[in-house]
């Protein structure tokens, strides 16, 4: 061999090692102490008044004004092309991502920790990529640990896992986050699965964040956009001629959120001009058709969020991704959205990339291997391509009838540019060969024939109407809402199956199942081949351990393969537990072969191994699980029962979320459930996740075999106090009602009273607290009992609410939430003169708490003492909520009420000094000025007082700016509306044409009061006002303003 032929080969052998080496992966854990304004003060009053949907957690009521240094573990996945940082103590969030050669952030990182009131349990921290599952917002989960594993995979790359349960529904989602060598992107695979035999409430949104330029533009597909209502409005350009893809032009309105539809692509994010950097996410277009760009308002009504949420990295916007069109808010309006229900025993799973690009000047398209542009400038059209990973092929570009093709030969997050002196508009095809990247200057090419606009024609008869209601709050975990609309359409159509069905459903969950099957029953009488109704009556047969007919309704319902894989894993189920294996191996089986990711089916064959003794078998089973569910944890737990055999009591696992006791308690109901009884005790029995619920079913399980080690165990139940004890499942029910009758001790009819009202069975759960009187000695009860009183007035003694409050107020004096909720509570009763007695008494208690301080304004506006209420706001810096307006509707009453009295003195020259203060905004309170504020009261008032100086000219002036911003704003639900009907008659304009143009807005019940209130219409009013419930001193306020 010659010499130059071997160093030819060895500086080849070298460079291929260099190439190899340089391409390098790493994922490590680590903690990192961070700048944290934390939260705290959790509510252990059960949420089943505020938010029944979130139920059984709970709230916190504690945010930190200042930070400290907070040690956080954080799981890094790196390679030579991007970093991307996790959270798993904080929801499993996405902490930030950088793309590393220019170390810009692709995913917004916020370099502290600042939780504020903004999820639905209150804390949320801004940045990153959040993982939503559930119901609609912030997954209940996002501020506290959930469980994690991380792995280097066998093909090199490299996993970071993250895993949480929704208790209400017992549906579990897992995401994948997951990077390869040789990627700048990061990927997110998604399962999410349904344990429940019943249809869950389904909601995904993939949160990422991404900070606000002046100079962000946003590439989002699509020719409109829907509301949270549904309804649809034009995109990118709306009605008003503004392009809204460009963050600049949205300096208007409130916050935005923008659910971007009508093209079928699988992309979408944006590029900041500026710093020639882009940020991006790409799907499956049927995987995850949902668009959304949700920008806090560019005026300081979202300014001062960027304060509250941030230290340093300024504000950022959320471009989300979903598994549906739209995060939807049932309202009524007449469009094509709709919720969706998550069928039983069903796994989705998706998949998703998200990655940065550069030098390109924005996104046409985007896949895998790379995002495109295309673009016209001065005439030229640039053809630019940014490379996500390696890239060996040709670009072929169509313009002006000749056809050019050449070589492209890229390493991930290089660029390709080619300039051509052709203009768009003269027509210009590019494709990438191999990559799925293509221009065409046809726009239309791609779009969609989906109506998002209802026919407003169309007749809907009524009983759809309200089946088409009732299956929405179904969906919506509005239970009690759709039990209404569906028994009134029943009266009116007693034969209707699909609202029997729905009915039937109802009552399963509220373990009415005798009524179940009723329900069932008469469908079944109409068609005994209803799969629905045999499938609702299989699973309440079940339930009732009536087996031969659980069988046989099941069987029937298997016939339709919406129910079939749920059937038969019923079925397998009901013999698993009845100890007939090999029928129980037959019917798992079958339910795999039409759904692979039944795990429900896959955990019978696991234990059909168990309980033969069959280890291979079991190591098999288990392998298959893990491979559906790495986090899965039967497994987890199921792998470590032997240790119970060499007498370990404790069982160390890495179940590390928030409700580790509630983790294994449905474990072990899953043994119990297949008819393992002994390991669901020794579960149960572990001394590290010991509570009232685990040893209340201990004793349960006990009470046959060792009925007096039971009786010890129940009275473990009833020594702690009731703190964030939240019985909420229907299996618990019986267990609840069967220690009652062993133990007459108050916590446990308390118990069973949370429980029923949980489910549903709110008047048994009413008439079991309002039995135990004032027994219990827990400030908790009579909070929870006073929050249902106030919801449900009719079902309690008058004045007992209070009275409960007074009582939790005795109990535990030194919490500032008791004295709040008192407070509140009597303010809404009306009783003023005692908010006012225990606000001054808690302000002087807690002088530094904002919520205490806005409670003792607002007793102060009812009592008139309109210069201390300006007092305490002066000196309180409020933490708001995302929607918070309390504060300055204080505000401003303090002070236009403070001006009324001056009318009343004839000080018009203080009444406009008074006046001036309304137009200020004190960030303090926790409100920002938006764009447009309403100011018509303040405005009117301003006007008369310079009409009675003399200003005439000057009062003409504003009452015409009144009339305008009434016409401008006539769609908007507010009593405000009266004063440009004031205005007007004022000048002397007709108000009629005002008139009609309110009236149009029939569904906006403020706006018809104002009119009602404008004509003197005193029937009408109070009729209206019963809707809405105005405060009486508001309506007064109102009726008085014709005597200025």
């Amino acid at each position: 061999m010659s010499k130059h032929l071997q160093v030819a080969l060895l500086l080849l052998a070298v460079g291929l090692s260099l190439n190899a080496q340089s391409q390098s992966i790493s994922i490590k854990e680590e903690i990192v102490s961070i700048d944290t304004y934390d939260f705290g003060e959790p509510n252990p009053v059960p949420l089943l008044v505020d938010n029944t949907k979130i139920h059984p957690y709970f709230k916190f009521e504690g945010y930190q004004h200042k930070p400290n240094k907070k040690d956080w573990k954080v799981v890094t996945l790196e390679n030579d092309y991007i970093k991307v940082m996790v959270l798993p103590e904080i929801g499993g969030k996405i902490w930030g991502a950088i793309e590393k050669s220019t170390g810009e952030e692709f995913l917004y990182k916020n370099e502290v920790i600042k939780f504020r009131n903004i999820a639905m349990r209150g804390p949320w921290t801004s940045g990153g990529l959040e993982f939503n599952f559930g119901i609609i917002g912030h997954h209940p989960s996002t501020s506290t640990p959930v469980d994690y594993i991380t792995r280097t995979n066998t093909d090199g790359s490299v996993s970071c896992f993250v895993s949480n349960v929704d208790l209400p529904s017992n549906t579990k989602w897992t995401v994948e986050i997951r990077l390869e060598k040789d990627k700048a992107y990061f990927e997110t695979n998604a399962s999410w699965y349904n344990a429940s035999p019943l249809t869950e409430s389904y909601y995904n949104w993939m949160t990422g964040a991404a900070e606000a330029t002046n100079d962000l533009e946003f590439f989002i597909p699509g020719n409109a956009y829907v509301e949270h209502n549904g309804n649809a409005h034009s995109w990118p350009i709306d009605q008003e001629g503004r392009d809204l893809s460009s963050y600049k032009n949205n300096n208007f309105g409130p916050a935005k959120s923008y659910h971007i539809v009508g093209e079928f692509n699988d992309f979408f994010g944006g590029y900041y001009h500026d710093k020639e950097f882009g940020f991006g996410q790409w799907s499956l277009y049927e995987e995850m058709p949902g668009q959304k760009l949700w920008l806090w308002a560019l005026s300081r009504s979202g300014g001062i969020w960027e304060d509250l949420l941030t230290d340093t990295d300024g504000q950022y916007i959320e471009f989300q991704s979903g598994r549906l069109f739209d995060q939807y808010e049932p309202s009524g309006a007449n469009n094509p959205i709709s919720q969706v229900g998550f069928d039983p025993y069903v796994m989705d799973k998706w998949s998703e990339i998200w990655f940065p690009f550069k030098k390109i000047g924005g996104m046409v398209d985007a896949s895998p291997h790379g995002v495109l542009n295309v673009e016209t400038v001065n005439g030229e059209t640039i053809i630019s391509v940014n490379t996500l990973q390696d890239l060996d092929s040709e670009i072929h570009i169509i313009a002006g009838g000749e056809t050019t093709t050449e070589k492209l030969v890229l390493k991930p997050m290089e660029v390709f540019a080619k300039t051509i002196s052709i203009d768009i508009a003269q027509g210009i095809e590019v494709s990438i060969d191999g990559t799925e990247l293509s221009y065409n200057t046809n726009s239309k090419l791609n779009e969609l024939k989906r109506p998002f606009r209802s026919d407003e024609d169309l007749n809907i008869s009524e009983s759809e109407k309200l089946l088409f209601a009732g299956i929405e709050a179904l969906e919506f975990r509005e239970f009690e809402k759709a039990h209404k609309h569906l028994s009134k359409l029943i009266n009116i159509d007693p034969s209707n199956t699909t609202a029997l069905v729905r009915l039937a459903e109802l009552e399963f969950r509220r373990s009415n199942y005798d009524l179940a099957l009723e329900k069932a029953n008469t469908v079944l009488k109409m068609d005994t081949y209803n799969s629905s109704a045999n499938y609702m009556a299989g699973i309440a047969y079940r339930a009732k351990d009536d087996i031969v007919n659980a069988l046989e309704s099941l069987g029937w319902a298997a016939r339709d393969i919406k129910y079939r894989s749920v059937a038969y894993a019923q079925m397998s189920e009901i013999y698993l537990a009845d100890k007939n294996y090999n029928r129980a191996k037959t019917y798992a089986n079958k339910s795999l072969d039409f759904n692979t990711y039944n795990l429900n089916a896959r955990e019978v064959l696991l234990f059909l191994s168990k309980a033969n003794s069959n280890q291979d078998e079991f190591k098999a089973e288990k392998e298959r699980i893990l491979a559906i569910d790495p986090l899965n944890y039967l497994i987890a737990i199921e792998s470590q029962l032997s240790k119970f055999s060499n007498g370990d009591s404790k069982l160390n696992f890495t179940i590390e979320n928030e409700f580790v006791e509630e983790t294994y308690l449905s474990v072990a109901l899953r043994y119990r459930e297949l008819g393992f009884n002994p390991e669901a005790l020794a579960i149960l029995s572990s001394e590290s996740i010991e509570s009232p619920k685990n040893n209340l079913w201990i004793a349960y399980l006990q009470k046959d075999s060792n009925p007096n080690q039971s009786k010890k165990t129940l009275s473990k139940v009833i020594t702690p106090n009731i703190d964030f004890v939240l019985p909420y499942r229907r299996e618990t029910i019986p267990v609840l009602e069967w220690a009652v009758e062993q133990n007459a001790n108050w916590k446990l009819k308390y118990y069973l009273a949370q429980n029923y009202i949980a489910v549903g069975l709110k008047d048994k759960g009413i008439s079991i607290l309002k039995e135990l009187q004032n027994e219990p000695d827990s400030d908790v009860f009579y909070r929870f009992r006073a929050k249902l009183n106030m919801a449900n007035p009719n079902d309690f003694p008058s004045n007992s609410a209070s009275e409960d409050l007074q009582k939790a107020l005795d109990l535990k004096p030194k919490d500032w939430k008791v004295w709040e909720e008192n407070i509140l509570a009597n303010q809404e009763l009306g009783n003023d003169k005692l908010a006012y007695s225990l606000s001054k008494k808690a302000f002087k208690k807690f002088p530094e708490n904002y919520n205490i301080g806005l409670a003792h304004a607002k007793s102060l506006l009812s009592l008139e003492h309109y210069e201390q209420v300006s007092s305490v706001l002066e000196n309180i810096e409020v933490l708001p909520f995302e929607h918070a307006s309390e504060s300055r509707k204080i505000y401003e009453k303090a002070y236009i009420r403070t001006a009324i009295q001056e009318f009343e003195k004839e000080n018009y020259s203080k009444v406009l000094s008074v006046l001036e203060k309304v137009k200020q905004w004190p960030e303090n309170i926790g409100v920002g000025k938006p764009y447009a504020p309403d100011e018509r009261t303040s405005d009117y008032l301003i006007a008369i007082a310079l009409d009675k100086t003399g200003k005439y000219k000057e009062s003409k002036q504003v009452l015409q700016s009144i009339i305008d911003y009434t016409k401008e704003h006539s769609g908007s639900n507010s009593t405000n509306h009266i004063f440009g009907l004031l205005a007007a008659k004022k000048i002397g304009e007709d108000t009629k044409p005002i008139e009609e143009q309110l009236k149009t807005t029939s569904n906006n019940i403020k706006t018809q009061i104002a009119l009602a209130i404008f004509n003197e219409d005193v029937k009408v009013t109070p009729e209206l006002n019963e809707k809405v419930k105005l405060p009486e001193q508001e309506l007064k306020f109102l009726k008085s303003l014709k005597n200025l």
